[in-house]
């Protein structure tokens, strides 16, 4: 199994994983666990990515590094979709109807007026599949951008 492939499994299982903890522990309904959430997952996308850069550099060019990094990203976000998904929908299906309801009672506690309160609720209402994709396509972007800075500085023939 190849490098990017076999690192892009890891980094969607990972992720995954990390996605099913926050949602089984009930941690989608804090305030600051899914940014912590995605913060964490972007950390682990860049180390996995420049782990992967690194082990390839000997042998690939910059180009050849952007295009291990997308294969990683595209591996990972496959795995993170599905993940995501089945959990969003079928394991927890009342995870965006906890995390709206989370978010009125925090906004509600804080004051705000009824617009306001509505306001905030539509910002965290979300769809499984919509959440699906934005981790996927971030993990992709993200994997892009990591395999294209590390590999400035690891490939083959730098003097």
């Amino acid at each position: 199994m190849s490098i990017p492939i076999k690192y892009g499994l890891v980094l969607g299982v990972i992720v995954a994983v990390m996605g099913f903890a926050l949602g089984t522990l009930g941690l989608h309904t804090n305030e600051m666990a899914p940014i912590g959430f995605v913060i964490a997952a972007i950390f682990i996308n860049t180390v996995i990515v420049v782990l992967a850069v690194r082990r390839l550099a000997p042998d690939s060019n910059w180009s050849q590094q952007v295009g291990n990094g997308l294969v990683l990203g595209l591996v990972g976000a496959v795995i993170i979709f599905l993940g995501s998904w089945v959990m969003t929908s079928l394991v927890l299906p009342n995870y965006y109807a906890d995390f709206a309801e989370a978010a009125r009672t925090r906004a509600i506690a804080s004051g705000l007026s009824p617009e306001e309160i509505e306001a905030a609720v539509a910002m965290v209402t979300g769809t499984p599949v919509g959440s699906a994709f934005q981790g996927a396509l971030g993990t992709v972007i993200t994997s892009v951008v990591v395999a294209g800075i590390a590999g400035i500085f690891n490939r083959a023939g730098k003097s």
